[in-house]
């Protein structure tokens, strides 16, 4: 009996593997990408730059009737005048990405080469990032500037959309030096709160691995450390892996300068619980997760669940999941962000749902453990997913 069990739970595992690889695999077709490499192009084919139309043009030129490519330049007219310039930053400036893409910005100049203002065009950061970056007046920040004096600007990046806003400056300095045909250094100022950030973050770490492997050892520090794992992983640095960060990974590929330490995660999360079958990212690194915990402690006496109860939410994950998937699958358009709380953790751009998901999962969490983790957490079951069958 107990054989047919494990027989059937590890068919159940290597069927949801599958549908996970066929996800990954449609979400490249659906992008024409997939580790950051176009998979519709071949070694001989000229990158595409990004898809731009009339309205774009005219978001910039509001009388623009017609444009036409000229060299590098889009030449745009009202009716038979031209009224100024446009410059398209792809695929030139593609390398340079924000935090989940490259961000392609089309670039209205007058024809004194004066700079009327700047358009977004398709990327795939957080739409509640654009958001915010839109309502804080960070686009109208290059409106009539020189070309030369977009080389040597000094626009604040916004807090809440760093790493968007920060890829923003880099592609808008980077297409103006191919303009000009001056090079332009990508390289940024020694950031020392960055390094710190950086540093702490090794050391929580390394603090997670003593865990993970002698767990006794650090365990009446547990508080403390969970502690530091929601201030400085989750508050400060805003460092999680989530279905959003899968997904623009699979696509994109992982710009490992910027982003190594959470690789570094991903692949312990990965790895370790291969050889200890037991969580490793969700029991130790997780902020949400620890958050959970801490709030826990508030109440020791917690709710009892009923069976039916208890029934339903055993198997909610995989139901979420599997929603998500399918939503997904049929190309249905949505903020991946917006479908877990950990985005809350930036609380300057997060959104009211992923906000009000947060707060009702953390005031449940005093009543039950970890709720959002044990029936509902679709990264967790993702990780968990691969675990399992090598388990069994």
């Amino acid at each position: 009996m107990r054989k047919g069990i494990v027989k059937q739970s590890t068919i159940q595992k290597i069927y949801a593997i599958a549908m996970i690889v066929l996800l990954l695999a449609v979400l490249a077709i659906q992008r024409e990408k997939i580790f950051g490499y176009e998979i519709f192009v071949s070694k001989t084919d000229v990158k595409q730059p990004a898809k731009y139309t009339i309205d774009d043009i005219r978001t910039l030129f509001s009388d623009a009737s017609s444009f036409k490519l000229q060299n590098d330049s889009i030449l745009v007219f009202s009716n038979q005048d031209q009224v100024g310039w446009a410059y398209n930053t792809s695929p030139v400036s593609d390398s340079i990405i924000g935090f989940a893409s490259s961000v392609p910005v089309l670039m209205g100049f007058t024809n004194q080469d004066s700079l009327v203002g700047i358009r977004l065009l398709k990327n795939y950061e957080s739409s509640d990032f654009v958001e915010k970056i839109r309502k804080t007046g960070f686009m109208e920040t290059w409106d009539k500037m020189e070309i030369h004096d977009i080389l040597n600007s000094k626009v604040d990046v916004v807090s809440g959309a760093t790493l968007t806003s920060k890829a923003i400056i880099k592609t808008m300095k980077h297409s103006a030096g191919k303009i000009l045909n001056q090079s332009v250094s990508l390289a940024v100022q020694t950031d020392f709160l960055a390094i710190l950030k950086n540093v702490l973050g090794v050391v929580l770490l390394i603090l997670a691995l003593i865990q993970f492997f002698v767990p006794k050892m650090l365990k009446r520090f547990r508080i403390a450390y969970q502690i530091l794992v929601v201030v400085i992983l989750g508050f400060w640095s805003g460092t999680f892996l989530s279905l959003f960060s899968f997904s623009n990974w699979t696509t994109h590929g992982i710009d490992l300068p910027a982003k190594l330490f959470v690789f570094g995660i991903l692949v312990l999360s990965v790895v370790l619980p291969l050889s200890k079958s037991k969580s490793f990212y969700c029991a130790h690194l997780c902020p949400f997760g620890a958050s959970q915990d801490l709030l826990g402690k508030v109440k020791k006496k917690k709710v009892k669940l009923s069976p039916t109860v208890k029934q339903f939410l055993s198997t909610l994950r995989e139901k979420v999941f599997a929603t998500i998937m399918l939503l997904l699958f049929t190309g249905v358009s949505f903020d991946l962000t917006n479908v877990e709380p950990f985005s809350a953790f930036l609380y300057n751009s997060a959104s009211i749902p992923v906000i009000v998901l947060a707060v009702a999962f953390l005031i449940l969490s005093i009543f039950t453990p970890r709720p959002w983790c044990t029936y509902v957490c679709p990264t967790g079951y993702l990780l968990e997913t691969i675990r399992k069958p090598f388990k069994n």
